[in-house]
């Protein structure tokens, strides 16, 4: 008579574990990263002029690829470089969860190539589609932020979080319209850009979606917001702003209202619950501007 008991499956990783995995990936091109000599550094065009890459944007995302596939081979990656990434093993965990890794190998790729150090490596963890995890490291700047189920941390002290300070005393880092839209619909952007720049004390954009979100998160600014990103730019700075205490809002642009937050194109975030109701306003004209209505 065969008394052995049947093996169960293994719960999912959890959101720690899941965290630990990709800071362990992001430190190892961190370091990478910042042993480099950035002097001269030889760069290449994607779409336009506007977003180019270097063979260490390709490099460091192997490396984060490699130490992500090696840790947990059953997970999917979704990177900036190199596209998607099905899992190498299939999921066994007990409820079939599928763990997706968003990452963003240099979020910043202008200022690294010009020597300028406000450039980060993101990875944000999901769970179903759902953000469970996030840490941005920005190796010059020796700034870690992350989360996962517990309070968001700057090189491992919890964020307090704060409100959001009153539109004409807020400090925004941000960069919207953004040059495409400003292409597309020049009018609405000359209407936004003046707007922004007057309703509060002052508008900087530091050229990295999630910097700007981390310094967010983190009190150093009262709102951040773009209007055409990638998933793999904000996964990981939405769940530490979250975590931190602060407030989203996403919109859709011209796609699926009904997907998760991290993959949609337009988003306002705020250091607390409280609003910068201008901002969405802004936004919720820009949203009706590209649907026609």
């Amino acid at each position: 008579m065969n008394t052995t008991a049947p093996l169960t499956p293994p719960a999912a990783p959890s959101p720690a574990h899941l965290l630990e995995i990709a800071t362990t990936a992001a430190r190892l091109a961190a370091d990478y990263l910042r042993e480099l000599d950035r002097d001269g550094m030889a760069r290449e065009y994607k779409a336009n002029h506007h977003d180019i890459v270097t063979e260490h944007d390709r490099a460091a995302e192997e490396i984060i690829v490699g130490e992500l596939q090696r840790l947990l081979p059953s997970a999917r990656i979704v990177g900036e470089e190199g596209g998607e990434r099905p899992a190498e093993q299939p999921a066994n965990s007990a409820d079939g969860s599928v763990v997706s890794f968003y990452v963003d190998p240099i979020d910043g790729t202008s200022n690294f190539a010009a020597g300028l150090p406000l450039f980060c490596i993101s990875i944000g963890v999901a769970v179903d589609d759902e953000l469970v995890a996030g840490v941005i490291d920005a190796p010059i700047l020796g700034q870690v932020f992350a989360a996962a189920d517990g309070p968001a941390t700057l090189n491992g002290r919890p964020i307090t979080p704060r409100p959001t300070r009153r539109a004409q005393d807020a400090l925004i880092l941000s960069g919207f319209p953004g040059q495409r839209m400003g292409s597309r619909f020049p009018e609405y952007a000359a209407h936004a850009t003046r707007t922004l720049e007057d309703s509060v004390s002052a508008v900087r954009h530091l050229g990295s979606a999630a910097l700007e979100l981390a310094y967010t998160a983190a009190g150093w600014a009262d709102a951040t917001g773009l209007s055409a990103i990638n998933s793999w730019d904000v996964a990981a700075g939405f769940h530490i702003l979250r975590q931190a205490g602060g407030s989203l809002r996403t919109w859709p642009g011209e796609g699926d209202p009904n997907r998760p937050d991290h993959l949609q194109p337009a988003y306002v975030g705020c250091a607390g619950q409280e609003r910068l109701e201008f901002f969405d306003v802004l936004q919720d004209e820009l949203q009706a501007v590209r649907t026609g209505n």
